[in-house]
């Protein structure tokens, strides 16, 4: 056991399950108590649209998923906080579901990677411009004021793929993201597994991660009130903690953002 981490919660964990992860559940806790971790919550893909086949299945959600983290509750609850959740994209057509949801679960994560633009579904992870940035801050906008999610994944995934120079534009889109997350009670997460993709330069010539992007979270800083959480988005047990885990830690306190390793949940 490793008593010295630096971080001591997670609340964003992949299994087998959404079919890009490794892992049951219980793995993941098990390898949580190891690590010396108090608290670990699981939050794999939730089920949605009916031809996303790649997530679990609603069968799956409550056959296996819950099953296993139930099961790993009643095993391990002594020796570590254990929560249910489940990282999922918001439409509005889905919001009753959501809310049905979060009666099995103790939280939902907002992870938008999918946008609804004139009918059609864009992926986030593909080329992004400036119109789908936009509609990005307007949906996770919309999202937060559902009041289903408590919290924001990766809120700075919109720079994965944008070629463009940060500017007015980005930093009032950004900043419709942040106020949203202020004034719904939400976390923004610093998302390590965007870490593990690499630095990059930003346009000042500064070392940033495309996501955490330096200058979104220089933003951050300005609003004193916004809360941050770190989490590993794990999808390999060896990624639950590891050194770039460290790298985005002490990313966090050069900006003295204000980071909460214990969720209120």
């Amino acid at each position: 056991m490793d008593k010295n981490i630096k971080l001591k919660y997670n609340y964003h964990t992949h299994c087998y399950l959404c079919n890009h992860a490794e892992g049951y559940p219980h793995d993941y806790i098990e390898r949580a108590i190891k690590l010396g971790f108090r608290g670990i919550g699981i939050s794999d893909h939730g089920p949605l649209r009916p031809e996303w086949t790649h997530r679990m299945s609603y069968d799956d959600f409550i056959n296996i998923y819950l099953k296993d983290i139930d099961e790993s509750i009643n095993k391990y609850s002594d020796c570590i906080e254990i929560y249910k959740g489940l990282e999922i994209e918001y439409f509005e057509e889905y919001t009753f579901y959501y809310h049905t949801l979060l009666t099995k679960l103790d939280y939902l994560i907002l992870g938008q990677h999918a946008l609804k633009i004139n009918g059609k579904i864009v992926d986030v992870f593909q080329k992004m411009t400036k119109e789908y940035i936009y509609e990005y801050a307007n949906e996770v906008a919309e999202g937060l004021n559902s009041k289903c999610f408590k919290i924001l994944a990766h809120p700075d995934l919109f720079m994965y793929k944008y070629d463009g120079k940060w500017d007015k534009d980005l930093e009032l889109a950004s900043r419709k993201i942040i106020e949203a997350a202020i004034k719904n009670d939400v976390y923004l997460e610093l998302n390590v597994n965007g870490a593990r993709r690499g630095l990059i330069k930003n346009f000042l010539g500064e070392d940033t991660w495309r996501y955490p992007y330096l200058d979104f979270w220089k933003l951050v800083t300005e609003y004193k009130e916004a809360k941050v959480v770190i989490n590993a988005d794990c999808h390999k047990l060896d990624y639950l903690y590891d050194d770039v885990t460290e790298e985005v830690i002490d990313f966090a306190k050069k900006l003295n953002l204000n980071v909460i390793e214990r969720l209120e949940l």
